[in-house]
């Protein structure tokens, strides 16, 4: 199930990109529209993603999960925090983000 998430985080950076234009969430947790195609995230999945037309970042997580996973377009390493599970993925990124203090590398 990891695995998917962050595949899926991936495939939303990817498509924010290719929209040209700049893009900010807060939390996508259900259907969205992003460069003319609708994606929706697994149930109980949150994808927090900020991109700009050069860079991006983005936090990933199941509600159930007990990890938060972070990506940027700057390092090809995906990083994962510990968490509570149970508890809403809160974590915001900005497209300069760097791996956050605490994440270790996968």
């Amino acid at each position: 199930m990891n695995k998917q998430i962050v595949i899926k985080v991936c495939f939303v950076v990817a498509a924010v990109l290719a929209s040209g234009s700049a893009y900010a969430s807060s939390g996508i947790t259900t259907s969205t529209v992003i460069g003319g195609g609708t994606f929706a995230p697994s149930n109980n999945v949150t994808l927090n993603v900020t991109a700009t037309s050069n860079s991006y970042a983005g936090y990933s997580g199941h509600l159930n999960g007990n990890r938060v996973y972070f990506l940027n377009n700057a390092d090809p390493k995906i990083y994962y925090n510990n968490r509570t599970a149970g508890t809403a993925i809160t974590n915001t990124a900005a497209a300069t983000d760097t791996a956050p203090t605490g994440f270790t590398a996968l």
